[in-house]
């Protein structure tokens, strides 16, 4: 069984994820913004599910981002008209609408993803040398503690940022 921590380096550890959290979001805005804003940050989560899933029914898409199918259909009207994504209807149950990255899509991802490694390397480059490995070792530690339960849905996830 693991050992809890105490009460202070609980409380610690959490402010330092509510100071961490706006953080990771502002990367994530930064390559996008970099790049035109070409779509929203919740668009670009959609996206990035999509990239990860490769072409999926909605239904999946929506379960992956915790949100409505409604709110899926939504961005993916937006996503198709900019040129993102494509749908496709299965035969023979027409009901089940399938989402697709474009290449315009992929490339979108792509870029946004080398945008936010370059920002992380420049905040991990400004870091003591000595103090990185410990912060990777908490990171994995947090992935490792959230799990599925938080990998993939919520109102913000920052995997997908």
């Amino acid at each position: 069984m693991k050992s809890r921590p105490d009460g202070d380096a609980a409380s610690r550890a959490v402010e330092a994820l509510l100071a961490a959290t706006p953080v990771l979001v502002g990367v994530a805005s930064r390559a996008l913004e970099a790049l035109g804003a070409e779509v929203s940050l919740t668009q670009f989560r959609l996206l990035r599910v999509l990239a990860e899933l490769g072409e999926s029914p909605s239904a999946v898409v929506a379960e992956r981002l915790g949100s409505a199918a409604s709110s899926v259909t939504r961005l993916a009207d937006r996503l198709e008209d900019s040129g993102h994504l494509v749908r496709r209807r299965e035969r023979p149950n027409r009901s089940v609408v399938r989402l697709e990255l474009t290449p315009a899509g992929h490339d979108l991802v792509t870029r946004v993803e080398e945008g936010r490694r370059r920002e992380l390397t420049a905040l991990v480059d400004r870091l003591a040398a000595d103090v990185v490995p410990d912060v990777a070792r908490a990171l994995e530690a947090l992935g490792d503690a959230a799990g599925a339960e938080y990998g993939h849905a919520g109102p913000i996830e920052l995997q997908a940022l």
